[in-house]
């Protein structure tokens, strides 16, 4: 089920929303949706924070490894949630 919801916008913003919208080839309302649905499946600061700091630990601790490619590092690590460690 739909719900409503009105927001405020200054006008230069709802402008900008609306070229975005049309230049992907959405209306604004499934833009809106598209970008919480983008946003929801972003890190966090706070994660990526932690993340650089277990890798700088790892790097000084002398457990990186040399790899040929991205392609070979996410192989290798494909069920790690840092595969940087």
């Amino acid at each position: 089920m739909r719900s409503i919801m009105s927001i405020s916008l200054p006008s230069e913003k709802k402008a900008e929303l609306e070229k975005r919208a049309k230049k992907a080839g959405k209306t604004v309302s499934s833009y809106v949706m598209y970008l919480a649905d983008l946003e929801k499946n972003m890190i966090s600061e706070d994660e990526l924070v932690e993340i650089v700091k277990l890798s700088e630990a790892a790097y000084k601790a002398g457990k990186t490894k040399v790899v040929s490619s991205l392609s070979e590092l996410m192989t290798k690590n494909a069920n790690k949630k840092n595969p940087l460690l």
